[in-house]
């Protein structure tokens, strides 16, 4: 008798308890590579510390800004996923706003086209669910909102303007599946430049992404190439916001991930090519353990005593960045999170792909190829409804999912 799948409707209940994290790879973070005289110097800082690393000493918010007032652009990497990055971030926006208040805030996350929805949020002509509803939030990626929220209203409360950085997803997606000349003349003149390649900055893409990026590289030519198009592009609306006449006189923040801003080698050597006189500062989170790893029994006995009695610290090559702030490692996300991801099949029904593990979902029951019909009664019409369901849910919240459950009967 031949295997036989079946459909099983039920009804199960989410309950959203905190799963554990991993921890982030730190090696990335001391690479002796970038344009810093001080490439080849190491540096700690605990969390909750900023450096200069120019002069390799801690420096505080306010002089911070003092010190770089002088500046045209800064470009901050995050996490996206930590809310202390974006806390920090905020921040530094309300020192820096306090010192010059004409500032012009570029998000990775939103695109070109929606600067128009963007003034009218923070002109208070449009609610938050209809800018997530007008830009596409939800149906772009599944990122919680409420991450960038921390930012924006800090923006829209300061009076200051924003700008989207980027270009709709499929045309980088198709850069990556199929190479830079799979885009028409007219979308790569979209990405200027975009050819052109830094030799320590494909070596730093190559080393995020690890094993496979060397044992294949046709596929990493491919995706680095889509890198380069993003942090052109990025790069490029700044220049291009800051060069219009309602802009002019402002200066620029960007806000992009970390590994667009690094070393100096992404977006930041982008925006130099295209404009040279521009004053840039870089600046780039890094991560401190809450625990410390636990030593090897090889270890030497000194070292291990020495370790003891010091207080966890990140450790960065000094040429990561002009300045580096330290934010304790979140083991736990700040917002909630189910732990499923989908798509919407031939069907019309959203179908899990991929189940992570020790995540509620997992620990509820849901696997790959079960099909989600109604979240707390409401039926599932869309990928963007659906997260935008998760995404308003807290830790500790239910949600009350009716599944279509794939079941497979083995006849042995």
């Amino acid at each position: 008798m031949k295997n036989k799948h079946w459909m099983v409707l039920l009804s199960m209940l989410v309950s959203l308890a905190m799963p554990v994290r991993p921890a982030e790879d730190k090696a990335l973070d001391a690479l002796p590579i970038g344009v810093s005289p001080h490439r080849l110097e190491l540096a700690v800082l605990p969390a909750g510390k900023v450096m200069d690393t120019a002069s390799g000493q801690e420096v505080d918010l306010p002089a911070l800004v003092r010190q770089n007032l002088n500046r045209d652009v800064f470009i901050i990497g995050e996490f996206h996923d930590s809310y202390a990055c974006h806390v920090w971030q905020k921040d530094f926006i309300e020192a820096l706003a306090k010192k010059y208040p004409r500032l012009l805030v570029g998000f990775e996350f939103f695109n070109r086209g929606d600067d128009p929805v963007l003034d009218l949020y923070l002109s208070g002509k449009i609610s938050e669910a209809e800018l997530l509803q007008k830009t596409d939030w939800y149906q772009r990626g599944a990122m919680n909102f409420a991450y960038t929220r921390l930012v924006l209203e800090t923006v829209k409360k300061l009076g200051l303007k924003a700008v989207g950085l980027n270009v709709p997803r499929e045309l980088v997606s198709r850069v990556a599946k199929r190479g830079f000349a799979a885009l028409s003349a007219a979308e790569q003149a979209m990405f200027p430049g975009a050819g052109r390649t830094y030799p320590e900055h494909e070596y730093y893409i190559r080393s995020t992404l690890g094993e496979f990026a060397v044992q294949v590289p046709l596929w990493f030519q491919n995706v680095y190439a889509a890198q380069k198009c993003w942090d052109t592009v990025m790069a490029e609306s700044m220049r291009l916001a800051l060069a219009r006449p309602e802009f002019r006189g402002r200066k620029g923040i960007i806000i992009a991930g970390s590994a667009h801003v690094a070393y100096g080698l992404g977006i930041p050597w982008r925006y130099r090519r295209r404009d040279k006189r521009a004053n840039i500062l870089t600046l780039v989170p890094v991560t401190v353990a809450s625990k410390k790893s636990e030593s090897s029994e090889e270890e030497n006995p000194m070292v291990k005593a020495l370790a003891g009695q010091l207080k966890p610290a990140a450790v960065f090559a000094r040429g990561l960045a002009d300045v580096v702030f330290a934010v304790a490692a979140e083991e736990k996300p700040y917002f909630a999170e189910a732990g499923f991801s989908g798509k919407m099949n031939a069907d019309g029904l959203f179908e899990i792909s991929q189940v992570r593990k020790e995540s509620p979902a997992e620990k509820s029951g849901l696997r790959v190829g079960d099909r989600i019909l109604a979240v707390d009664g409401a039926p599932v019409k869309s990928l963007e409804a659906l997260r935008l369901i998760l995404a308003q849910k807290n830790w500790n919240d239910s949600l009350d999912l009716e599944i279509r459950k794939k079941v497979i009967l083995v006849n042995e």
